[in-house]
């Protein structure tokens, strides 16, 4: 009796010892060049279970799985528009764009240390909604909370399936990825719902533009219960309608934290 009783405390001290299901926070340090032209920014991204939080300088991303939602908000103008996930119609090509390529890896074979973690290298690329796109980013299974990112992504990914849109091959990397170097060459843009005459005056401008180079970090990942209010849309900001298919810039990145060069944010927009 005394050996259970003394079983049954250990036990009960161990569960009290864990920490209460938590979220993750990632800090990343992105810099964007084409040509002249560059910039440096820092990003958040939050996921707990099946939530996420992007945050730019821009705007602010939140994506809930469990209500099929997404919302891209503007935090100056205290706005926001709504996006059904998975989605339909136009959006779901445009997005469908993006994931395709995004998604395609294989292994590149090296591995790197980045903010106190081992990453192995993968290999991408295809062609996006803005252009041809390649990408080198290293993921990491053993940072803290990459298995609950590693959920979320496969979790988005899956939805997006559903739809019959996504058509991403290659590999999909497992883990949390700590860093993401990426090239674009702008062009053969391919916006559902845009005139012809009108993608061919745009592809023809971009056509002559540099190629947008992206390198983001990862500088510190957390683990920290999240409360709810972390990925709702505050009650004081209105609700606008959804951008026509020619005004949203929907190219995302692999690495959904970091914002696809010179085109939007991993799914939304800058």
């Amino acid at each position: 009796m005394r050996k259970l009783t003394t079983l049954v405390a250990g036990l009960t001290l161990a569960l009290t010892a864990l920490p209460a299901v938590a979220g993750v926070v990632i800090t990343q340090k992105q810099h964007v060049t084409s040509g002249t032209n560059s910039r440096d920014s820092v990003q958040t991204i939050s996921v707990q279970g099946n939530k996420q939080k992007m945050v730019t300088e821009r705007h602010t991303i939140i994506t809930d799985l469990d209500n099929g939602k997404m919302y891209v908000v503007d935090p100056k103008a205290k706005s926001y528009f709504e996006i059904e996930f998975p989605p339909k119609g136009a959006m779901a090509q445009m997005m469908a764009a993006s994931t395709n390529a995004a998604m395609n890896f294989k292994r590149a074979g090296t591995t790197r240390d980045i903010a106190g973690y081992k990453c192995a290298d993968y290999d991408g690329g295809g062609h996006m909604m803005a252009g041809d796109y390649t990408v080198k980013e290293c993921f990491s299974t053993t940072a803290p909370g990459a298995e609950e990112f590693s959920t979320f992504e496969k979790n988005m990914a899956d939805k997006l399936k559903s739809t019959g849109t996504s058509q991403a091959n290659g590999e999909i990397p497992g883990g949390m990825p700590l860093a993401l170097d990426s090239q674009m060459k702008m062009g053969k843009i391919n916006i559902p719902g845009m005139a012809p005459d009108q993608a061919a005056k745009i592809n023809e401008m971009m056509a002559k533009r540099p190629p947008v180079m992206t390198s983001t970090v990862v500088e510190k990942v957390e683990l920290k219960k999240l409360a709810d209010a972390d990925f709702t849309v505050p009650a004081d900001f209105t609700k606008r309608e959804l951008p026509g298919p020619g005004m949203m810039k929907m190219g995302q990145a692999p690495m959904k934290p970091a914002p696809a060069p010179a085109a939007a944010a991993s799914p939304a927009a800058q």
